[in-house]
């Protein structure tokens, strides 16, 4: 016994004195865990105090968030049930982006479903913000992470009335999100995540008027832009901005548009905001109107058109654009899906190589209800993995 007590603390004394030989530099250890999966972190987190404190530190995920957005992207996919009153079922997917291979050609991949919940006619089209989706009413607002799975409702806001929007923004200054909400005509709140105990209300803004129950937004370099009308005769003029960390709001003069300008969504393209109008569902016009921003103090843009060539097997009648990869495609899909077809599937369409590829996803029907009418409502191509709320 003693002998065997003896021989303990010998071990014990050599696993002491190599940790104190071969101890790794603080440093060394961030790089590690920066280049880690989110699973990988998770189980990092249950080693010691130390590293869970590391992990879930606010400049930790900056670095974090940093080093994922070098990474391969995936999609963020979301659907709606065709629903006359707009309070269908929403549905969240993920999937990988095979890499371009820079001609036309058809690949797969595998849908991962995430989420289900109650759609509202106040939803926006913004699908993510650095790997996290924001969705619900005012009664009860949460954010969910695909990479960690989880959930977080925020505060309740003490207006129940419909409609209520909104924003999901990043603040890359102090690495702090924040939720904008406009819960009526006039009334604007603010929430930053994880840190605020109720809902700040805003009282210095320009007055503007959203532009419909499905207001397009995009959060971008740190600001929300979102598309409004500067006065009541309900005509799209501007897209309002709001700098996350200033928590001030600014507007931006859109152009001259077509009678027909429909569709239209926000996108960034070069490091540039811009927005585009894609060909109506139904019809034969398949072009892409896209206008970029070339100067926000002048609000000057830049307009563009493109039309993509036929690809063998899709049929562009059917399909909506929904904005630009990081490589500078612009992602297509149909847009309206039944549960019983054919394998979903999006196109990315190369504007400088004028080439198309289709991904045909698997796994995006089976989870669906059968017999069911669903709407693309939103495709998000940055998707990148967070440990946020680890």
């Amino acid at each position: 016994m003693e002998r065997q007590e003896q021989e303990q603390e010998a071990n014990k004394k050599i696993s002491d004195d190599l940790r104190s030989t071969y101890l790794i530099p603080h440093d060394a250890i961030e790089e590690i865990l920066k280049a880690s999966t989110v699973e990988t972190l998770a189980r990092f987190r249950c080693v010691s105090t130390q590293y869970a404190s590391m992990i879930r530190s606010r400049e930790f995920i900056k670095l974090y968030l940093i080093k994922s957005s070098t990474r391969p992207k995936s999609l963020i996919i979301s659907f709606k049930e065709f629903e006359p009153l707009g309070l269908g079922k929403q549905f969240f997917f993920s999937a990988s982006q095979p890499l371009n291979q820079g001609e036309s050609s058809s690949s797969s991949s595998s849908a991962t479903y995430h989420l289900r919940s109650r759609h509202l006619p106040h939803t926006t089209y913004a699908a993510s913000v650095h790997g996290l989706i924001c969705h619900g009413g005012p009664s009860m607002i949460e954010i969910y992470n695909p990479s960690t799975r989880k959930s977080i409702t925020l505060p309740k806001i003490d207006y129940e009335s419909f409609p209520c929007y909104s924003y999901l923004g990043y603040d890359p200054i102090y690495g702090d999100y924040k939720v904008l909400c406009m819960v009526k005509a006039g009334d604007f709140r603010v929430l930053t995540v994880g840190k605020d105990k109720s809902w700040r209300k805003i009282e210095d803004f320009p007055p503007h008027f959203l532009h419909s129950p499905y207001s397009p937004d995009i959060c971008h370099n740190g600001v929300l832009y979102y598309i409004v009308h500067l006065n009541t005769d309900k005509k799209i003029d501007a897209i309002m901005s709001f700098d996350v960390t200033l928590e001030k709001f600014d507007h931006i003069k859109l152009p001259e548009l077509p009678n027909s300008f429909s569709r239209q969504r926000l996108t960034s393209y070069e490091g540039r905001l811009a927005f585009f109008s894609s060909g109506t569902y139904g019809y034969s016009d398949h072009s892409i109107r896209l206008w970029v921003l070339e100067d926000a103090v002048k609000h000057e843009w830049s307009k563009h058109l493109y039309v993509p060539p036929p690809f063998d097997g899709i049929t562009f009648d059917d399909c909506i654009a929904f904005g630009f990869t990081d490589g500078g495609e612009f992602v297509f899909a149909p847009l309206l899906v039944y549960s019983d077809q054919k394998p979903f599937y999006v196109v990315y369409f190369d504007i400088k190589k004028n080439a198309v590829r289709r991904v045909v996803i698997e796994g995006i029907c089976t989870e669906l209800a059968e017999d069911t009418l669903y709407i693309t409502q939103s495709i998000f191509s940055g998707q990148i993995d967070n440990p946020m709320f680890l």
